[in-house]
């Protein structure tokens, strides 16, 4: 996603300076905790090998285990704990089928864009102190943002084929918030991008859109 996004700032000329925001600048809400109640991905041999490389590259310390059926587990490590990944051999194709709670944020939004470039179907909960914002994947694509407060949940974003639909009214309950919005509206986007495109059909207007999120959220990550 980082990687998409610095595409578009670079492609659009666009260059921001901006100066770090102090904690009393900005009141953001701080996430406890990401827990995938539901996590399903099938991936083919290069497929997996590919999902450990992106976790080994990084600054996350992993473990990989290789069984006699064929079978592995990629252990990820937070905070001290571990994460235990397996992955059943069905098949040509390796599976996997469960859940877990990710402590570490940064290790939280890598997970999320395994998910998204893995195509994975899930159903996520970001836990703040008052509030869970719940999150349903299907093949990568977010579907669903719910919002749960005690025993009321109100539905913030649906996904939908048009970009006018998209325009959802969307409250922010703090800056972290507003920039998992603007990820989800800018994979939208650019999805919407890619089939117009392929269709021969004019794009200037998604990219004027997609120049202005990515103002908003190079400000926002700021």
């Amino acid at each position: 996603m980082a990687q998409m996004i610095g595409e578009w700032l670079w492609f659009f000329g666009i260059i921001y300076l901006s100066r770090k925001k102090s904690m009393g600048e900005i009141c953001m809400a701080q996430r406890v905790a990401t827990e995938y109640k539901k996590l399903v991905l099938e991936l083919s041999t290069w497929q997996l090998q590919s999902f450990i490389e992106m976790f080994q590259n990084t600054e996350f310390e992993t473990e990989v285990r290789v069984y006699d059926n064929g079978e592995k587990e990629i252990v990820l490590y937070d905070r001290g704990g571990e994460i235990p990944l397996s992955f059943k051999l069905v098949g040509d194709m390796y599976t996997f089928e469960g859940g877990y709670t990710i402590q570490d944020i940064k290790l939280a939004n890598h997970m999320r864009q395994a998910v998204r470039r893995f195509k994975g179907t899930a159903v996520v909960h970001r836990m703040y102190p008052t509030y869970t914002m719940i999150y349903h994947y299907q093949e990568g694509k977010v579907m669903r943002i719910i919002e749960q407060k005690g025993d009321g949940q109100t539905l913030v974003f649906e996904y939908r084929d048009t970009v006018g639909d998209l325009q959802r009214l969307y409250e922010s309950r703090g800056v972290e918030d507003q920039i998992a919005w603007l990820r989800v509206y800018i994979d939208q986007l650019l999805d919407f991008r890619n089939q117009r495109q392929a269709a021969h059909l004019p794009t200037e207007d998604v990219d004027r859109q997609l120049a202005d999120l990515s103002h908003q959220l190079f400000m926002l990550e700021a």
